[in-house]
């Protein structure tokens, strides 16, 4: 039976993503998006996926995965990178999820994301939002923002993430990562301490936002830079107004002016495959939070009027995820037919209703 490592090369050499275990089937990687099995390797069994959960874990991880029947964690692979490992049970036994992760933290300038990203995050205070449903690129993208700011900037970072996936060495910035995970804390201790230490950029990623907003909010007023990843389908507007609609009706009023007044942006990305390549390129949803903005997050039922705003502002640059499409397709770059899926399926999101125009 192949190990662990062995399996982590074969999706190396055949540029996966993903490497999923489940009883009863071989091996599976997920390539551009799409699964393939490892014919050659044998259906597996409960031991065997067992037995390579435990290749990679610590004796404390398992026994936690026994004891609460699933489990998310983050371990390096020596001299060939970290894999992000989802476990859990299921009806037929454990399975288990693998994502592969770089030792080498992605360059900005590599990913495909808007410059004025790098804007934002050299800002001294704010609230961030990377927003995308669950393998859209938000933890390589919070990573490449970090190294930017750890490359050009002397800040204190505190990242609280879910598991900790990329590893960031101090450069001209300190830089130090936590576990959201950490046995015997409560969450909201986490939160607590994080807060309390003397950072200037605090990083959230892998967490539900009812964990990390209301902190986010609270460590944005008092002056921090706050990045806070966000899973959801849905955009922009429709994540705002989640957030907002998340607050009790005594307090919505105020945290609505709260987040009106120290958001400095948002966005939301969705990966596609290149057309003959194996890359990925990004569309990238974007609000910049300039005046017009403010005016229309502060007040009650002009939620509806964020996605024309950032369609007019692409001078500011500012674009919906419909014009980041168009872009897309003037390219050339992917296939026609993966925009349509993904521009039909959006539309199922959100919450107002979509002009062509935006």
């Amino acid at each position: 039976m192949a190990t662990i490592k062995e399996y982590f090369q074969v999706a190396l050499r055949e540029e996966a993503t993903d490497i999923y275990f489940s009883v009863g089937s071989p091996p599976f990687l997920k390539i551009n998006g799409a699964l393939k099995p490892l014919q050659r390797q044998e259906n597996l069994n409960k031991a065997k996926i067992a037995g390579l959960a435990r290749e990679i874990l610590s004796s404390e991880k398992w026994a936690e995965f026994e004891s609460r029947g699933e489990l998310i964690d983050a371990r390096t692979i020596r001299g060939m990178g970290r894999l992000r490992i989802v476990l859990a049970n299921e009806r037929k036994g454990p399975c288990m999820v693998c994502r592969l992760i770089p030792l080498k933290i992605p360059e900005f300038d590599s990913l495909g994301l808007p410059p004025v990203l790098k804007r934002m995050v050299s800002a001294d205070g704010g609230l961030i939002l990377v927003i995308g449903r669950a393998g859209s690129g938000k933890t390589t993208t919070l990573a490449s923002l970090i190294n930017h700011i750890n490359r050009h900037f002397q800040k204190s970072i505190i990242t609280l993430e879910q598991p900790v996936e990329f590893i960031h060495t101090s450069k001209q910035s300190v830089i130090e990562q936590i576990p959201f995970s950490s046995p015997g804390i409560p969450s909201e201790k986490r939160l607590s301490n994080a807060f309390m230490q003397t950072a200037e950029v605090l990083v959230m990623d892998g967490m539900e936002p009812e964990e990390t907003i209301p902190t986010g909010l609270s460590a944005a007023a008092e002056g921090l830079l706050v990045l806070v990843s966000v899973a959801s389908n849905g955009g922009v507007a429709e994540v705002l107004k989640r957030i907002i609609d998340a607050f009790p009706a005594g307090v919505r009023k105020n945290q609505r002016r709260l987040l009106s007044g120290v958001l400095r942006g948002a966005i939301w990305q969705h990966l596609f495959p290149l057309k003959d390549s194996r890359e990925l390129t990004p569309a990238v949803e974007v609000l910049i939070n300039d005046p017009v903005m403010t005016r229309l997050l502060s007040r009650d039922g002009e939620l509806h009027l964020v996605r024309p705003t950032m369609a007019a502002g692409r001078f500011n640059g500012m674009q919906t995820m419909y014009q980041a499409l168009n872009a897309l397709r003037k390219k050339s770059l992917v296939g026609e037919d993966i925009i349509d899926d993904f521009q039909t399926a959006m539309l199922t999101h959100y919450v107002y209703s979509a002009r062509a125009a935006f």
